[in-house]
C-alpha cells in the first residue's frame, strides 16, 4: 500500500486495525484502497455508483467490496475496493463513507444502486450519512430491479408474475407500466401490494426521473466481479496488486480508444452513436429522453422541422470529449519490492485470528443460491409420432413397421 502511494500519487489507502496498549503490533481489520485515476475519470462519468461485495477464498475469512462507475460508452469504471470482515452495517457505513469522501466528494445527483441489501440501506439512508443532505447533495439509493424481482419471486413463487413485475419495472412510459400493475393485480392482488409498498421511484424506469441513466441492475458490476474471481484465492497483497494492473489495462485500452474517435471526428460514444442510428429507423416511446439522456425519435423529428441541432440535447457525459477525460489519466509501474519503502504509520500488521478457516482444503461456496442463479429448464424433445419423451421418430415403437414382401 505504501509503495503504491509512493509511486502513483493521489492513490487513497485508509486502515482501521485493532491496536493493543503498550504493543507496537496491530491487528488487521480493514483496508479501504483507490487509484487518482479513476477518481479524475468519475468526474466525466454518468453520476452513479454500484456497490457490491463478493467472498474472499483464503486462509482467513473475508469480503472484497468494490464500488464502480460507468462512463458514456458503458463501460465499468472501478473506482473504490475494500478487504472487510463481512458484508455488515459497520463495514458497509465505513466503506461508503471513504467512497464518498475520497470518490464522490461534492458531485451532486449521484445515484447509488445497490443489490437492496437492508445493511446497504441503512448505511446510506440513516440520519447522519454523509450521502444524504447537506453532505451528499440529492444523492439517490436505488434498487438493482434483478434482486428486487428476485425477492418478489421469492415470496409470491410465480414466473409469470416474476416475468410481468420486470416488465413493470424496465418500461418507461407510465401508461405501460399501470397496465401491466392491473395485470398483476388480475392475477394475485397481493402480489401488487408488495410491490406497492416499495417507493416505485426505487426500482421502475418509468418513475425514477432518470436518475439512473436507463441503468437497471448491478450486472456490470458483477461482470467485474467475475473478471476478479481468480483473485479471491490469492493473498490479500496479491489481490489488491490484480486489483492495480486490472485498472492499468482498462485505462491503456480505452484511452487510444478515445483519441482515434477523436481524430475521426466523431463528437459522441460509440455507444450513443449506435443508439441514434436506432431511433431514426424505428419509433420509440414517450419518455426515453428524459430516462437515457439522449433523444428520441420526436425530439429528432421536432428538430429537424424547426431546423435545430439535435445534438445539443444529449447528456455531456457521452460526449467524445468526456470519454477521453475519464481515461486519460495514467498509472506509474511499481518497481522492484526492493525500491519500495517501509510503512512509518504500521511497523508490523497482524491477521484477524478470528477470521481463519477453519478447514484445511477448498473452502465451500457460502454463495447462497436464489431465484437469479435458477436456468430456465430446456425445452423437452418429444417423439412427433406418440408425443412422448425418451426416444424420436425413428426410434418409436410405436412406428408403423413395413411388412416383408
Amino acid at each position: 500500500m505504501e509503495a503504491l502511494k509512493k509511486f502513483n500519487l493521489g492513490a487513497i489507502v485508509e486502515w482501521c486495525v485493532l491496536r493493543r496498549t503498550g504493543v507496537e503490533q496491530v491487528e488487521f481489520r480493514r483496508v479501504f484502497w483507490a487509484f487518482n485515476p479513476s477518481i479524475l475519470g468519475f468526474k466525466h462519468c454518468r453520476p452513479m455508483i454500484s456497490i457490491d461485495a463478493t467472498h474472499l477464498y483464503v486462509k482467513y475469512k473475508g469480503k472484497l467490496m468494490i464500488a464502480i462507475g460507468v462512463d458514456g460508452n458503458s463501460q465499468i469504471l472501478p473506482l473504490a475496493f475494500a478487504i472487510v470482515e463481512n458484508e455488515s452495517y459497520a463495514s458497509l457505513s465505513w466503506f461508503l463513507s471513504h467512497v464518498k469522501k475520497h470518490v464522490v466528494k461534492d458531485t451532486k445527483g449521484i445515484c447509488l444502486i445497490s443489490d437492496r441489501h437492508a445493511e446497504i440501506l441503512k448505511a446510506a439512508n440513516e440520519q447522519g450519512s454523509p450521502w444524504l443532505e447537506p453532505h451528499g447533495f440529492h444523492s439517490y439509493c436505488l434498487y438493482c430491479l434483478r434482486h428486487f424481482i428476485n425477492n418478489f419471486n421469492d415470496k409470491f413463487r410465480n414466473s409469470q408474475l416474476k416475468a410481468l413485475a420486470y416488465r413493470a419495472g424496465s418500461q418507461n412510459r407510465i401508461r405501460k407500466f399501470n397496465s401491466i400493475m392491473e395485470e398483476i393485480g388480475k392475477i394475485n392482488r397481493k402480489a401488487r401490494q408488495w410491490l406497492e409498498q416499495h417507493a416505485f421511484d426505487k426500482w421502475t424506469l418509468a418513475h425514477d426521473s432518470g436518475k439512473r441513466y436507463g441503468l437497471l441492475t448491478t450486472n456490470l458490476l458483477e461482470i467485474f466481479n467475475s473478471v476478479l474471481k481468480g483473485g479471491r484465492c490469492l493473498p490479500i497483497t496479491s489481490c489488491v496488486q490484480l486489483t492495480f494492473y486490472r485498472l492499468v489495462h482498462y485505462f491503456d485500452v480505452r484511452r487510444p480508444m478515445g483519441s482515434n474517435a477523436q481524430a475521426n471526428g466523431d463528437m459522441y460514444t460509440p455507444h450513443i452513436l449506435a443508439k441514434l442510428i436506432w431511433i431514426k429507423k424505428k419509433t420509440c416511446t414517450c419518455g426515453k429522453w428524459l430516462i437515457y439522456k439522449y433523444p428520441c425519435s420526436h425530439v429528432l423529428s421536432a428538430s429537424a422541422k424547426l431546423s435545430l441541432n439535435n445534438w445539443q440535447y444529449i447528456d455531456k457525459c457521452y460526449s467524445i470529449l468526456d470519454y477521453c477525460a475519464t481515461w486519460s489519466s495514467e498509472f506509474r509501474p511499481l518497481p522492484h519490492e526492493a525500491y519500495w519503502l517501509n510503512s512509518s504509520s504500521i511497523r508490523e500488521l497482524l491477521p484477524n485470528s478470528e477470521l481463519k478457516q477453519d478447514k484445511k482444503g477448498r473452502p465451500r461456496s457460502t454463495r447462497l443460491r436464489n431465484g437469479m442463479d435458477i436456468k430456465e429448464r430446456k425445452k423437452v424433445n418429444l417423439c412427433g409420432i406418440c408425443k412422448q419423451r425418451g426416444y424420436n421418430r425413428a426410434t418409436c415403437p410405436s412406428k408403423p413397421r413395413r411388412m416383408d414382401a
